[in-house]
């Protein structure tokens, strides 16, 4: 069998004050410099890159020369042996 303890009938609360949530930004520790200047190093590359890959599409007309030529037929008697 459980044992029951006595239960109060009536328990007190201590008086709460309503905060401004000044207090509470004071134990948030902010970002570390280090990792802020990372990330900002890794958007800087991502935006370079981005920038350079929409220059090479915009150019691809220049830089590549497609050339199509006609599949030449041969016929099964002019074909060479060995």
């Amino acid at each position: 069998m459980i044992a029951l303890r006595g239960i109060p009938e009536q328990e007190t609360v201590a008086d709460v004050e309503p905060s401004d949530g000044a207090e509470n930004t004071a134990d948030e520790s902010p970002a570390p410099r280090l990792g802020v200047r990372l990330m900002i190093v890794i958007l800087i590359g991502l935006a370079l890159v981005a920038i350079y890959a929409n220059v090479q599409k915009s150019r691809r007309g220049q830089i590549e020369e497609v050339t199509v030529l006609p599949a030449s037929t041969s016929t099964p008697g002019s074909s060479p042996g060995p």
